[in-house]
């Protein structure tokens, strides 16, 4: 049985406590936030350091990671550190580590985990890289940890393959890292794994990574996605490091605590039902903040006075945000635009009807910027201010 429960109702007679994360993505690049990146490896540094800081302020008895510790097999010497520093801290609170590869630190014949020995170094810790599911028994904890890496980046091979409880003890939490089998939605080499495979495992609990974003596979038993901790590129909800709690009684207490900083959201604007530049920066404004990674999608017919130009648009605006991006995919109203006959109109009319041809002949980049030279022509013929 699971119970989501707030943290006043935490550890009552709790036997077993862990804390689950996955998917930190050290070292990621972040290059789409230019020169924001930097700034994000960072603060992904800082949310590792502070699930540490949670395991031992939440006194868990032992953290899980399930997959993609790193962002890649190929890592600067001070994330190495970094992992050391926080795994030992770990261990002079008696609190050990269980880890497996993920599909993107695999381990391959480049792994991270077969370049250093973090076991050697960190006496808590234990990477799982045998190729077939194996196990580490905690007496102390009756408790039994199973897991397997992922080999390479992709697989058709559920990571749950075989996943049976093979010891005596109270309680049995395996690690994965994969994606649970939607037909027509996963793909299949996307190590997936079914629902039976965790309806039959036997275990308390499994810890699973690779989604980016939480997500609850099964109640019987708890298993679960935390999403990462701190936003990396294609994430879109909010991850966060789980609390798991085993009772005697046998019920399991889940508390999802969010640690990381950034928060990211995606909004569309119906330039149709704009009526100014400032109306349409007001709206791209809307809940701005400092943490805030921003995708703006303007769309819909507008107004061919109406001069949308992203770029300035996130010039003027991104300071109000952690990192703000705006693509237009809105059109100007061309078919309202009437074609001029009276003398004095015959440049405006020769100006359209150049334009329109020019935007019939042209594909993707260079017929929007045919449209958006329309645009501009028309708005200067007609005295406005172009932005």
């Amino acid at each position: 049985m699971v119970k989501i429960l707030h943290t006043a109702d935490m550890n009552r007679n709790s036997m077993v406590k862990i804390l689950h994360t996955a998917d930190i993505h050290l070292g990621a690049k972040f290059s789409i936030l230019g020169n924001k990146g930097i700034q994000q490896r960072e603060q992904i540094k800082n949310t590792f350091k502070k699930i540490t800081s949670t395991a031992i302020s939440e006194r868990v008895n032992i953290v899980l990671i399930a997959g993609d510790l790193f962002d890649s097999n190929s890592q600067p010497q001070g994330n190495i550190g970094l992992v050391v520093e926080q795994f030992n801290l770990l261990g002079e609170n008696k609190i050990p580590v269980c880890l497996i590869p993920g599909n993107h630190d695999p381990f391959d014949s480049s792994s991270i985990y077969r370049k250093v020995n973090f076991e050697q170094i960190c006496p808590n810790v234990k990477v799982f890289t045998e190729a077939e599911i194996s196990y580490k028994e905690y007496p102390e904890l009756d408790l039994t940890v199973y897991g397997k890496p992922n080999m390479s980046n992709k697989s058709y091979t559920s990571p749950l393959k075989g996943l049976r409880q093979v010891t005596p003890t109270r309680f049995h939490a395996a690690l994965a890292h994969g994606s649970l089998y939607i037909p027509g939605k996963v793909a299949e080499d996307d190590h997936p794994f079914k629902l039976e495979e965790i309806n039959a495992s036997g275990m308390d609990y499994i810890a699973m990574g690779h989604w980016h974003r939480p997500y609850i596979c099964s109640d019987n038993p708890p298993t679960r996605y935390p999403g990462p901790p701190e936003w990396i590129p294609d994430q879109k909800e909010a991850g966060s490091v789980l609390v798991a709690s085993f009772l005697d009684s046998g019920e399991a207490e889940i508390e999802s605590k969010r640690i990381g900083v950034r928060d990211y959201d995606e909004i569309e604007v119906e330039t149709s039902e704009i009526g100014s530049l400032e109306e349409l920066k007001k709206k791209i404004l809307t809940g701005a903040n400092q943490n805030l990674v921003r995708a703006v999608t303007l769309k819909g017919l507008h107004e061919a006075e109406l001069i949308v130009k992203p770029e300035d648009f996130k010039n003027q605006l991104e300071d109000n945000f952690f990192f703000l991006r705006v693509d237009d995919k809105s059109h100007p109203k061309l078919t309202k635009i009437p074609e001029a006959t009276s003398q004095g109109q015959l440049i405006r009319a020769r100006f359209i009807k150049l334009m329109k041809e020019k935007i019939q002949r042209s594909e993707g980049d260079d017929k929007t910027d045919a449209e958006n030279a329309l645009q501009y022509g028309l708005a200067l013929l007609d005295g406005k201010e172009v932005l």
